[in-house]
């Protein structure tokens, strides 16, 4: 799942400058950044569902071999170091179309040559790809929209408490 941040823009940049009106109150701040990381949650939650619902109602099932790992190495904001492996497959499109392609997901490196199940969707000349029956896929929408409503809540309640 390739992210366009041109798509994104406009959102952000509404929550930035209807937040920023609230800012000259130095005791809504606590409130705001609550508000705006829910927001933040909340996007992030329902862009990948639909994406995801999208990818299932439209894409073809079929399966992947993986042939191949991209090792990707991420330091957090603690300098803390981790390595991720994000699996290369190999599929044949129902139109007979060789393609390998890298997935977005972490996978364990010891699975490679190993038919996979996935789903994809054919957009112009790319390929959007899930995994059937991952747990992330499924769930990790559903974490980040929890999460939104928590902060979101938190947020809002703290900023009615404050006025």
């Amino acid at each position: 799942m390739n992210i366009d941040i041109k798509k994104h823009i406009l959102p952000i940049g509404l929550l930035i400058v209807f937040f920023s009106a609230f800012f000259y109150n130095r005791d809504l701040l606590g409130g705001l950044v609550f508000l705006v990381v829910g927001c933040g949650f909340l996007y992030a939650g329902f862009y990948i569902r639909n994406t995801n619902s999208r990818i299932k109602a439209n894409g073809i099932k079929t399966k992947a071999r993986i042939v191949d790992f991209k090792k990707d190495r991420n330091k957090d904001a603690d300098g803390d170091s981790y390595e991720y492996h994000f699996p290369i497959v190999s599929f044949t499109d129902r139109n007979g179309v060789e393609t390998t392609q890298k997935l977005d997901s972490s996978e364990n490196p010891k699975r490679i040559n190993e038919l996979i199940d996935i789903i994809y969707l054919k957009k112009e000349n790319e390929y959007e790809i899930i995994k059937d029956n991952d747990w992330w896929e499924k769930n990790l929408p559903m974490i980040l929209l929890i999460g939104g409503f928590l902060f979101s809540g938190i947020g809002i309640i703290w900023l009615i408490n404050k006025t």
